[in-house]
């Protein structure tokens, strides 16, 4: 039985209502990590972050350092949960205001980012609402993807992303729910998925990353999981929150990832780098400040020490 409004069965939902009112988790100390993959320089690089919230009137505010990292990406995806609905909100839905689009375009122009609608909220206020959203970024020259019948967009000839959610608060049709499998052509494939459960630092044994993809950067816990290479597939787990107006401690941390993207020969790009960063939101009734965790970044590791790394989940 699933309770409503709660993609969940009662018991998963008794369980995370317990983790989201409580303190969060202990912290790692840090889960950045930066890494050389082929030495050579990034022709292209494309940053990913996590779930973009409403923010209830709140102003959104991002640190240089931030500001920085997503500034110079060619292409930011993002996770945009919630839709743009005339209906009246209620508790555990969500809606965006058009000033989002305002706080999205001080890091990069909107013709710069990508969003999914994949989510649990995609069907909070019905189809209606999904249709009216994808009509909006239409109009404001946002690319998307995420309804069944586009649960991929290219980026380029040999270049994909692909999302789907394993979640939906209410029952509804027109989502992308299910993994349609990698491309078969040969390219460098991303998969974006909406997945996991909320607020777990870590994913669960029985969670295993899709086959086919080169990259694979969740989102929906709402708080960072670990970034992993295993063998030649890299893994962020999930980016947790970018930006929201809610103000639970559990809500406010996230990641945000660059990766640079070269061709080494006649075939697709390969992923030459890759950097993972911890973020903190400082919330308040005003503002929704978006740091990193770490000033600094850590040492480089090349792809030889990063395939060292346990990969033990326990």
């Amino acid at each position: 039985m699933r309770v409503p409004y709660s993609p969940y069965s009662i018991g998963e939902f008794l369980s995370m209502v317990g983790r989201r009112f409580s303190a969060p988790p202990p912290r790692p100390d840090s889960l950045d990590r930066v890494l050389q993959l082929h030495d050579v320089p990034p022709q292209q690089t494309i940053g990913v972050v996590g779930d973009v919230c409403p923010l209830f009137g709140r102003e959104a505010q991002f640190g240089s350092g931030v500001q920085s990292f997503l500034s110079g990406c060619d292409v930011v995806v993002g996770n945009l949960e919630g839709v743009f609905s005339d209906r009246r909100w209620k508790p555990f839905l969500m809606k965006h205001e058009p000033s989002i689009f305002g706080v999205l375009e001080r890091l990069v122009p909107q013709d710069r980012w990508v969003l999914t609608v994949a989510n649990n909220h995609s069907t909070d206020f019905g189809p209606e609402a999904l249709r009216r959203t994808t009509d909006i970024l239409d109009r404001r020259g946002i690319r998307w993807l995420g309804t069944d019948e586009r649960p991929r967009l290219p980026l380029a000839d040999d270049v994909t992303l692909t999302t789907w959610t394993w979640w939906l608060n209410r029952p509804g049709k027109g989502v992308a729910r299910e993994d349609p499998g990698a491309p078969a052509e040969p390219g460098l494939h991303v998969a974006l998925p909406h997945w996991g459960y909320e607020h777990e630092r870590q994913p669960r044994p029985s969670q295993t990353p899709p086959d086919g993809y080169d990259l694979v950067a969740g989102h929906h816990t709402h708080l960072p999981q670990p970034f992993e290479q295993r063998n030649d597939q890299l893994v962020a787990w999930s980016l947790g929150n970018f930006v929201t107006g809610k103000q639970l401690p559990v809500l406010g941390e996230g990641a945000i990832l660059k990766v640079g993207l070269a061709r080494t020969g006649e075939g697709p790009p390969a992923i030459v780098q890759a950097e993972f960063r911890e973020i903190d939101l400082d919330r308040n009734r005003e503002r929704c400040r978006v740091t990193f965790r770490h000033s600094e970044p850590p040492s480089v590791a090349t792809d030889a020490d990063s395939r060292s790394v346990s990969l033990d989940r326990g």
